[in-house]
Parts: structure tokens; sequence; C-alpha cells
């Protein structure tokens, strides 16, 4: 009987974006950025909040409208 190799985390593999979620609440949104990326923080932003102008890779911004839906792409940044 042979042992499973060990799984490999290889961050190449892991999400940076998410454009999918452009139209959903942002709350739903958020729960799939954690469910993907438990390794991120999620930061919210309504328009026209000026976003932030540093990079961040243990952040993924969330841009929302006036009713808290997603209206950009969420990156990682």
């Amino acid at each position: 009987m042979g042992r499973a190799a060990p799984a490999v985390n290889n961050d190449d593999d892991l999400k940076t974006s998410w454009p999918e979620l452009v139209g959903f609440e942002m709350l739903n949104a958020a729960d799939r950025i954690n469910i993907d990326r438990p390794d991120v923080s999620v930061a919210f932003y309504m328009l026209p909040t000026p976003l932030p102008s540093d990079y961040d890779p243990n952040r993924v911004i969330l841009v929302g409208d006036e009713r808290s839906v997603v209206v950009r792409t969420p990156v990682i940044g």
C-alpha cells in the first residue's frame, strides 16, 4: 500500500482576482473571497471613495455602489 503525496501549496495557483463577483452584494462577495483565499483580508470601499494607492498582497479590495453591489473586479492589492 502506497502513501498519498502531501498536498503542496503553490502560490502560483492562488486566485488573485474575482471577475465573476461583479454584480454580487458585497458581503456575499466577501464570503466567496474568504472561501477561496482565507489568507487575505477584504477591504470594503464605496464609490466615490478613493482607493488606497499602496499595494498589499494580503488584501482584496471590494468596490461597491450605493446599493452595496460590487461594481469593479475584486483584486488582490
